[in-house]
Order: structure tokens, then sequence, then C-alpha cells
């Protein structure tokens, strides 16, 4: 990896935490608040939560995060797939969570550290990777 590789990597890194953080506490509060406040089961809060997020997330990683100028449908629909993967993570660690009688907040803290590490590598090497030019 030439410098300026690495610099366009660690600037993809540094939206993409900008982005995700700001996405994570979101999670954390909307999912808070369908448990506390609405009485919902943590494990449908999370998925709920998660879906809310999905098109804001599309949006913010494609235009700021990677700033990509690929086709909107097919990014689209691996952005889908990959969360789709991570909404399964997320419940499963919610379910697990619940089941274990834990406090619903261990799982929204799972979320938000396994959930990032996987979709940025994912996001960055198969959703919205450049093509090399020829």
């Amino acid at each position: 990896m030439n410098m300026l590789q690495a610099r366009e990597l660690a600037g993809k890194l540094i939206r993409f935490g900008a982005v995700g953080g700001t996405s994570t506490l979101l999670f954390a509060v909307l999912t808070w608040l369908l448990v506390d406040k609405s009485g919902m089961h943590p494990v449908l809060a999370t998925v709920v939560a998660y879906l809310l997020l999905l098109a804001p997330n599309f949006a913010a990683h494609k235009y700021f995060t990677f700033g990509s100028k690929g086709e909107v449908a097919s990014e689209s629909g691996k952005f889908l797939v990959v969360h789709g993967l991570n909404i399964g993570l997320s419940a499963g660690g919610m379910a697990v969570i619940s089941h274990a009688q834990l406090d619903y907040r261990w799982g929204i803290l799972f979320s938000a550290i396994a959930v990032p590490v996987i979709v940025f590598i994912v996001m960055n090497f198969w959703v919205f990777r450049v093509s090399p030019k020829h």
C-alpha cells in the first residue's frame, strides 16, 4: 500500500467513524426508547431500530464515507445483504443477552462493537469498492 492509498484508507476510516458513531448513538437511543418507553421486546427493538437507520446509513456511507459514484441499485443491493447479516448478528447477540437474563444494554454494546468492524471491511472491499482503472 502506497502513501496515497494509506491516506485514502485513513480518511475513509475517520469518515466511517463519524457516520458509524452517529448511527450507533441513534441505534442505542432508538433501542432504549423502544424497550424502556414502549415496552417492546429487546430483540424486536434491535431489529426495528436497525431498519429505521438503514436508508440514512446507506446515503451517508455512499456519498460521505466512501464518496462512491457507483450505481445505486448495485450498491444498495450489496448494502442490504451486508446489513441483513448484521441485523442477524445484532438480533442474535441481543437474543443471547436476553436469554442469559442480562440487561439489554449489553446487547446494544455488543452491536456497537461487533457490527462496525465487520461493516467497514465489507463495505470498503465489496459494497463501495472502486474498480481499478485500466
